[in-house]
Order: structure tokens, then C-alpha cells, then sequence
């Protein structure tokens, strides 16, 4: 959680676009595929997953793929930004609306799309789970204390990123964080993408 993963950039991103509210909707969104891998990881198909290299590496390629096609829509927003801003200090257009949906939908999908976090609940939890309980219940307890944790470290990136955001945008370069974000997610989707082809 400390290092910035995939799923920070996608909230980074979405801050920097849609200011704090947006980054509130894409954890929620990406904790909720916490949970979803949480609930698989209990029930064994996190561990069937794992056990099939060509299986996780495929699932790691569409996750991959996904945060290019994100990447490339932050690198498109950031050149409309641009004339946006243009625009609006000549007064002829506003600001679009931003769609909640959305967000929610980005962080849940780049969740999903990491097979890392269903590895991480296979292998490292259990190692914590006392071997006189029930494993279920331990294994629940331990998946709600990271997706609480992850919940928390997301909004502190988040609070950060919307105060310099904030700071950025009066001196007009939310362009250039907008781009900075978006080059990121495609090189990290690209960096994967050539992982999972290689380990297929």
C-alpha cells in the first residue's frame, strides 16, 4: 500500500481530473474489487487462479490493457484541458459535467484486473491465520483489515494530490499533471503487458 501501484495512479489521475469527490468514488470502487477478490480468495478461486499460470497471466494482459486505454484517455483529457481552460477564459464553455459512475467503475476495474491482490490473499494471509480457528472467519477478518487500510492510503494520496492540485491549477498546470499521470498509466500498462506476454 505504501508503494504506489496501479490502483494510485488511477486515483491520482481521477483527482487530478475531478478533484477529491471523484478520487472518493474511484477507492470505493477499487475496494470493492478488493472485496470481490477477498470473497474469491475464501471460497479457493483466487488459489485456482494462481495455479494456472496462463489463466493469471491472461487476466493480468486484459488488466494491463485496460490501464493503457486508461493512460491514453488522461493523455486525451490533458490536451483538452488545454483548450478548456482557453475557452473558459474567454467565456465560451463551461466545464463538463463529471460522471460518478465513471469513477467508481475505473477503480473496481483496475482492481479486478490485478491478479497480484488474488496472489496476495492466498499466499501471504494465510500465513496469519491461527491454525485452532476457523480459517474462514480469520481469513475475512484479515481481507477486511487490508481493504480498510487500502481504503485509508488511498484517500491520503488522494487529499495530497488534490491540495497540490489545487495549488497547480491556479498557475495553469493541471495540463501538465493531467499528462504526467496519464504517461504513467500507459508505461505502467505497457511494462505489465509485456510481463504477462512474456510469462504466456
Amino acid at each position: 500500500m505504501i508503494i504506489p501501484g496501479a490502483d494510485t495512479l488511477v486515483v491520482v489521475r481521477n483527482t487530478l481530473s475531478g478533484g477529491f469527490r471523484s478520487a472518493v468514488r474511484t477507492t470505493v470502487g477499487v475496494c470493492a474489487g478488493l472485496v470481490v477478490w477477498a470473497l474469491m480468495s475464501s471460497i479457493g478461486l483466487a488459489t485456482a487462479l494462481a495455479a494456472s499460470p496462463t489463466l493469471f497471466n491472461l487476466l493480468r494482459a486484459a488488466g494491463a490493457a485496460y490501464l493503457v486505454y486508461l493512460g491514453v484517455q488522461a493523455l486525451v483529457a490533458a490536451r483538452r484541458t488545454g483548450a478548456l481552460d482557453a475557452a473558459r477564459r474567454t467565456g465560451r464553455e463551461a466545464a463538463p459535467p463529471l460522471r460518478s459512475g465513471r469513477d467508481w467503475r475505473q477503480g473496481a476495474l483496475t482492481s479486478l484486473g490485478n491478479p497480484k491482490v488474488g496472489v496476495f490473499y492466498t499466499s501471504l494471509l494465510p500465513q496469519f491465520i491461527p491454525a485452532d480457528g476457523s480459517s474462514l472467519s480469520s481469513s475475512l477478518l484479515l481481507a477486511a483489515i487490508h481493504v480498510a487500510l487500502s481504503f485509508l492510503s488511498l484517500l491520503a494520496y488522494a487529499a495530497i494530490v488534490a491540495r497540490m492540485g489545487d495549488v497547480f491549477r491556479k498557475d495553469g498546470w493541471r495540463r501538465v499533471l493531467e499528462t504526467v499521470a496519464g504517461a504513467a498509466l500507459v508505461a505502467v500498462g505497457l511494462w505489465l503487458m509485456a510481463s504477462a506476454v512474456t510469462g504466456i
